[in-house]
């Protein structure tokens, strides 16, 4: 009985250690694989437990029963794995809003010849040019160049903005489908996982899997998770479950109805939002519906505010002919159609340079118009309840100029009557007054309603009136709600260079974070190598130790066979 427990103490020992030297074959196989946790088998003595499986033998005493080696465990740690994907989706989040906006910034293509800067210097210089020489054709022809350039080039800008926030709203689709990808798979792997290990293996591998799948999902959303007994991992996504056992839940893109032309993520299920604070996707939604709303709605204001400023005073000007063109030298709303008005283009002595009729020589206009580079008397409109250009009041009543005094600062500015019912209009910033205005009946024609401030204009509405147009009405259609508000901007200069320092503020900020929450990225990960990455050194010194341990369970096995041999075939009575 002895030996046989010997022998069998030694099988033990053989098969143990070569389940060892598999292991550390599988772990040297894999020191590549993505996601892969090194692992360990589990060697644990057999030792005496209280039963009687063999008889006792009073004068050998009894030994354990050898090595146990059922168990192969993975190398994790849970915590860091927690700590890892928190810090991967605060990564996704910057990067994924950093790239857009150095997409943004390449738009503008400043500073340079070909930016919008340059170009819109380039037209500032052609009205000086023009303002010393304003007979000349060459400085006139200039200066329709100029502006053709810049203007195209500014709805190139507008255009390629509004592409790019197109794509960026593709990308949410595909993050949607993304987000499916995983959480399918996820729940493929619970099943896996769950069969393996109710047969009482252990489904190293497939958790790997579901790790790395999990990494990835992080990296696109704030993610939570928690295993059940059973080995199964419920994932949350915002308020709802996205994978529950092993079913998924699938999200898709819907029109979102308070974002037009946009797309929103809601799930299949209830139609509920998706809500995430971090991740791919809250970076992609970040810079589609904040930071290129806001680029687009400025080189809007931009374009609305030299259109009106230009006009306003080039309407009132005189070309070399001496004839008072009336003209607006712009023509469009805001960014997206802002063009040179084609009959100045075809005829460049139109071009309004003189104040007064008579004097071809008289460059007094082309200068105002000049000063505009740097005067803060930029409006802008084309926005909810600004006064514009071209906006029609009551009766077909339209206004067709608006000019501010250069004292006037930036800001929203409202129109009320003050006191109610007195037939005085007052200009107002934040509730106070800037200057006041008294209509008079006017009409049919155009007419000035101007806004005073003792003896100083602060600002002009040139009204055309297509019949009678008492003052009472006046009063009705200026401090209506769309028309009570004029909003000023600074120069048109200052205007564009803000837009530009803003939006490389904007950049340093996301590659600055990106870079930080990068750095703890590589941090982490380098630890959670450090506990479940494969160590060729390590496992080769494994290896040998498992084979040296095969060895001499094998010479165990001689002895034993030895003493055997000993036993039946050399032990007798001679006769």
């Amino acid at each position: 009985m002895g030996l046989s427990i010997g022998l069998d103490t030694a099988v033990k020992a053989l098969r143990a250690h070569q389940l060892a030297v598999d292991v550390a074959s599988h772990n040297i196989a894999n020191a590549q694989t993505p996601g892969f946790s090194r692992q360990r088998v589990l060697l644990r003595p057999i030792g005496l437990d209280g039963s009687d499986h063999f008889s006792r033998d009073n004068l050998l005493g009894r030994a354990g029963y050898g090595v146990d080696a059922k168990d192969v465990n993975r190398i994790r740690d849970i915590f860091m794995d927690f700590q890892a994907r928190q810090a991967f989706s605060t990564q996704g989040q910057y990067s994924s809003l950093a790239r857009p906006l150095r997409n943004a910034e390449v738009v503008f293509n400043d500073p340079s010849d070909d930016g919008l800067s340059s170009l819109l210097s380039k037209f500032w210089a052609s009205w000086h040019d023009l303002t010393n020489d304003p007979e000349s054709p060459a400085a006139r022809t200039a200066l329709v160049h100029a502006t053709t350039t810049f203007t195209m080039r500014l709805q190139a800008a507008h255009d390629q903005l509004t592409q790019q926030r197109t794509d960026l709203n593709q990308e949410v689709t595909g993050i949607g489908r993304e987000i499916n990808m995983y959480a399918s798979e996820v729940a493929t792997l619970n099943l896996q996982i769950k069969q393996v290990e109710l047969n009482g293996d252990m489904a190293n591998d497939l958790r790997d899997r579901r790790d790395l799948i999990l990494d990835e999902l992080s990296k696109l959303a704030d993610i939570h998770y928690s295993e059940s007994d059973t080995g199964e991992t419920t994932v949350y996504l915002g308020t709802h479950e996205l994978v529950f056992g092993t079913s998924a839940r699938t999200v898709q893109a819907v029109d979102d109805p308070l974002n037009a032309g946009m797309v929103k993520l809601v799930f299949a299920m209830d139609n509920d939002a998706v809500q995430v604070s971090s991740g791919k996707l809250r970076g992609v939604l970040d810079a589609r519906d904040t930071a290129f709303p806001d680029l687009i709605a400025k080189l809007n204001t931009l374009a609305s505010g030299l259109i009106n400023g230009v006009n306003s005073l080039h309407q009132s000007g005189y070309g070399v002919d001496g004839v008072t063109t009336g003209l607006n030298f712009f023509t469009g709303t805001d960014a997206t159609n802002i063009a040179l008005n084609s009959a100045l283009a075809g005829s460049p002595a139109s071009i309004a340079a003189a104040s007064a009729p008579g004097a071809p020589g008289d460059p007094s206009n082309a200068l105002a118009i000049a000063n505009l580079q740097l005067a803060p008397n930029m409006i802008a409109g084309a926005a909810a309840a600004q006064l514009v250009v071209g906006e029609s009041l009551s009766a077909g009543n339209t206004v067709t100029a608006l000019s501010v005094a250069g004292t006037l600062q930036p800001g929203v500015y409202s129109i009320v009557e003050n006191p109610p019912l007195s037939g005085t209009l007052e200009l107002q910033l934040n509730g106070n007054a800037i200057g006041t205005a008294t209509p008079v009946a006017a009409g049919p024609g155009t007419f000035n309603i101007t806004f005073t401030n003792g003896p100083g204009t602060v600002a002009t509405l040139t009204i055309n009136a297509t019949g009678p147009y008492t003052a009472a009405a006046q009063v009705a259609d200026l401090t209506a709600a769309g028309n009570n508000q004029l909003q000023v901007e600074t120069s048109a200069s200052t205007f564009y260079g803000n837009i530009v320092s803003v939006l490389g503020a904007d950049v340093n900020r996301a590659l600055g974070l990106e870079q930080s929450s990068g750095l703890l990225v590589d941090h982490l990960d380098a630890l959670r190598q450090s506990v479940h990455g494969v160590s060729i050194d390590e496992e080769v010194t494994n290896l040998t130790a498992a084979q040296h341990a095969y060895n001499a369970a094998a010479r165990v096995i001689t002895t034993i066979d030895d003493m055997l041999d000993t036993l039946i075939n050399r032990t007798g009575i001679t006769r």
